[in-house]
């Protein structure tokens, strides 16, 4: 049996949609939908919605907003009790096809040395062209297999191999989980943890791979609207700290020198003017060396109060 845990935040008309289409899939599995703290009428909904659903589903009732990584954790320590066989993390603004589930679970069944798999992402609205396939990554930067490209140009293999995947759509043996059963490091409170988690799975030699006949379709970005200058610095931010964190002083220092023209291009594109792009990139180069997390009240005054870089705050 399969564990499908869902997080949900102020997204109950999405989670509802995620669930009606779970509820035409083939497989055996049970549903655990983590509520990270909403603030509208959510949990209301969902609570509605299971009432009258023929799911086997469970509500966790999360008091704050813990993040996608430590609320997707939260949600496994719970499901784990009772002994699934496999995990499955799916973004509540997913729809799934019918055979999706059926068809990781075969597919690692008959190829076990692959511990961590996921399905082929195609876009929602488009639903004939590719989000991702997982993707590859290599000294410090990931690319996305098959990003932007229509469905048959991927399904002309069964499946491939892959070194980096998303939280979007995330099926893994139990094996996978740390020793005090969490998946993601909790450094995080905002993105970066698929980046970090595929990073430290390629170092301990866990295989990942795409199953290509197996198909969700993901309403891309309905959860974390717009890229806010905020938002964009946040993301930066995060990268520079874990690959600071993950490899050496020296690669670090090398790939610093490599990225910063591209941060710069990036920075320039999103607020407008050189001279603003260039403060930030000095700001960006400082912070990422005197932490060792990015915090919810980073992503608080990054993204909401918009008083990160208020010079009292520095």
């Amino acid at each position: 049996m399969t564990a499908v845990i869902i997080l949900n935040w102020n997204g109950a008309d999405d989670t509802i949609m995620c669930l009606d289409s779970l509820s035409h899939a083939d497989g055996s599995f049970f549903i655990v939908i983590a509520d990270n703290g909403s603030t509208d009428n959510s949990v209301q909904r969902l609570k509605s919605y299971i009432s009258q659903s023929g799911l086997d589903i469970t509500l966790l009732e999360h008091n704050n907003n813990f993040g996608f990584a430590k609320g997707n954790n939260l949600a496994i320590s719970y499901a784990s009790k009772r002994r699934p066989d496999s995990y499955l993390l799916l973004n509540n603004d997913t729809e799934v096809t019918s055979d999706f589930l059926v068809k990781l679970v075969d597919f690692q069944s008959s190829n076990p040395r692959f511990r961590i798999l996921t399905p082929r992402i195609n876009f929602f609205y488009k639903k004939n062209i590719i989000w991702n396939c997982g993707g590859v990554l290599r000294l410090g930067f990931r690319k996305y297999r098959f990003a932007g490209c229509e469905e048959k140009k991927a399904t002309r293999r069964k499946y491939f191999p892959i070194s980096f995947i998303t939280g979007c759509a995330l099926f893994f043996m139990p094996d996978v989980l740390e020793p005090d059963g969490t998946l993601f490091t909790e450094r995080f409170f905002f993105g970066e943890e698929d980046f970090e988690f595929s990073i430290r799975m390629k170092r301990w030699h866990y295989k990942m791979a795409c199953v290509t006949d197996s198909v969700i379709y993901h309403k891309v970005m309905a959860s974390s609207e717009g890229k806010s200058v905020g938002k964009f610095y946040l993301h930066l931010l995060n990268r520079y700290v874990d690959v600071r964190l993950q490899y050496g002083k020296l690669f670090f220092f090398i790939w610093r020198i490599v990225n910063k023209p591209i941060s710069f291009c990036h920075l320039k594109k999103i607020y407008g003017s050189a001279g603003q792009a260039l403060q930030k990139l000095r700001h960006l180069e400082k912070d990422c060396l005197c932490r060792d997390k990015v915090t919810y009240e980073d992503f608080r005054r990054l993204v909401i109060s918009d008083d990160f870089f208020d010079e009292s705050n520095d």
